[in-house]
């Protein structure tokens, strides 16, 4: 067995959740990285991001379309457009439902 990345974002949550997908096919994997992020500055911040490791070798092909399928699906999926703040008129990317500048909820 010889263990291989199979994933890495900026994001632990993000990487959490691979794991989390992985682990219920099966797949044995692992978090590497995942307190790496207080070295940001001190070494170059690509060789902080949380890492998803494989544990088998003969793994890693199903791990990334899994991976893969996922994240195809994700992107797909409808997005809520963009809307302009009703209270003081900024613009709120549409994953929001909250305006980031005044805390005031999207309109309906």
């Amino acid at each position: 067995m010889r263990m291989r990345l199979v994933f890495e974002n900026i994001d632990y949550t993000i990487v959490g959740h691979m794991k989390s997908l992985l682990d219920s096919e099966g797949i044995s994997c692992e978090i590497r990285n995942a307190g790496a992020a207080g070295l940001a500055g001190e070494i170059p911040h690509t060789q902080v991001y949380p890492e998803l490791w494989v544990l088998d070798k003969l793994d890693e092909p199903r791990a990334r379309e899994i991976i893969r399928a996922y994240r195809e699906k994700d992107e797909s999926a409808p997005k809520a457009p963009d809307w302009t703040c009703p209270k003081c008129g900024e613009s709120v990317d549409g994953v929001y439902a909250e305006c980031w500048n005044c805390g005031a909820s999207a309109p309906a």
